[in-house]
């Protein structure tokens, strides 16, 4: 997830970090209202508010101008009513819950209520940071948006910009199945749930484990994931086998559009109609025109002292984090730079699973904190988000090599 509200993440206090929001959230005699869409409004329901309710929380309403509009203060999610927004205003021990997954959407909302008196982070709070604090510090539940698992740094294509910064890998390598499980097993002993747990390289068909990793997350820990995912190029098709794996594991194929840039290679629509066709679900994700460019590790950004990396780190409001021999990197393209020999480790960018902890510290850092408020990769990063980085660059353009190197992903893969 991304933490747009808590701007100051160096760590001071760990363990106790949040005790101060979750203070000012929990008390009995707020009376709480949700703002967002009306579809963000049933997810915070579904995920956090029936609980909320059962615990004997004051949920009385929801507002969004748009459903507000459209319904004329009808009970259209049928979960809590609608309000108007002059009721809000009103209320005086009333406290927003805003649902807004954009950090556009959410700035606007949260500057709209502050003129009426709201304060972020005592009377306003953002969604995704409330329900984590609300399972941690009433539920003792830890449940993480997203987890990224490295398969293998072998790929098809060698694209300029990756973010996962195959093409400089030093060697090309798989992990290995037993470090996977193993993985698996730490993750899963100390996090409650995961709402996405996504597999990448490289291309995460040529992992030649795919199936028995995959088997074994599910058979063991299925009942803990919202879903499991696959990302791939689209430029080869997968084996019979492992789409049967899919079908049975419940796997969805997250399939990137370079269709644009690699004509040639990328065979999309027959890759998604032999998926669909073997019951298999297909997310195409869309590139857009243009990456942004992360800078790393030719371009690197200049910043004026810890304040502005600070501030960077804020902006970027890295969501994915990265899973590997039992620690939990908060940047996936932090972990991709030290995983292909490109940036040194340091013990202030991961969350160490291997030591003891609380799942009050394992949250703290789920919302960023750190010894130095920052990843160290935020020095050399231009960052992974619109507020943070304003450079773009093509999509999946690829490296050119010279002499016998040349295309020697294309042609090894070709025939798959």
């Amino acid at each position: 997830m991304r933490n747009y509200s808590i701007r100051n993440t160096k760590k001071n206090n760990a363990g106790h970090e949040l005790d101060m929001y979750a203070e000012f959230m929990l008390k009995k005699q707020n009376h709480f209202y949700i703002i967002g869409s009306e579809n963000e409004v049933i997810g915070f329901y579904n995920k956090t508010g029936r609980y909320f309710k059962e615990e004997g929380y004051q949920l009385l309403g929801f507002w969004h101008k748009d459903v507000q509009n459209q319904n004329g203060g009808g009970d259209s999610v049928h979960l809590v009513p609608i309000v108007e927004e002059a009721i809000i205003y009103a209320d005086k021990q009333a406290v927003i819950i805003c649902t807004a997954r954009e950090r556009k959407e959410y700035d606007d909302l949260k500057n709209s209520f502050a003129e009426k008196g709201f304060i972020e982070n005592q009377t306003f709070f953002q969604g995704e940071v409330f329900s984590m604090i609300y399972d941690v510090y009433i539920r003792d539940v830890i449940r993480i948006d997203r987890v990224e698992v490295f398969l293998t740094s072998c790929c098809t294509l060698k694209c300029e910009k990756c973010i996962s910064y195959i093409p400089y890998f030093k060697n090309v390598y798989h992990t290995s199945l037993a470090q996977l499980k193993s993985d698996a097993d730490v993750l899963f002993k100390n996090v409650d749930y995961i709402y996405k747990l996504k597999l990448l390289g490289g291309e995460g068909f040529l992992y030649p484990y795919l199936i028995e990793y995959i088997d074994y997350v599910y058979e063991n820990y299925g009942e803990k994931i919202g879903t499991i995912r696959i990302g791939t190029n689209g430029t080869i098709f997968p084996k019979i086998e492992i789409l049967e794996m899919c079908k049975r594991d419940h796997v969805t194929i997250d399939i990137s559009d370079y269709r644009v840039a690699v004509p040639d290679r990328c065979k999309l629509e027959e890759v998604k109609k032999y998926c669909l066709d073997n019951g298999v679900a297909v997310d195409i994700k869309r590139t857009g025109e243009q990456w942004l460019d992360m800078g790393f590790p030719d371009n690197k950004p200049e910043f004026e002292g810890e304040k502005q990396i600070q501030r960077h780190f804020h902006k970027c409001a890295m969501f994915c984090r990265q899973f590997a021999k039992g620690k939990l990197y908060f940047c996936c393209s932090n972990f991709a730079a030290v995983a292909a020999g490109l940036f040194p480790d340091s013990e202030n960018d991961y969350f160490d699973f291997n030591k003891q902890f609380s799942k009050k510290e394992l949250l703290e850092f789920e919302l960023g904190y750190s010894e130095l408020g920052h990843t160290t990769f935020c020095g050399v990063c231009g960052g992974c988000s619109e507020e943070a980085n304003s450079r773009r660059v093509e999509v999946a353009k690829q490296i050119k090599w010279e002499g016998k190197n040349e295309n020697i992903y294309a042609d090894r893969f070709s025939r798959i």
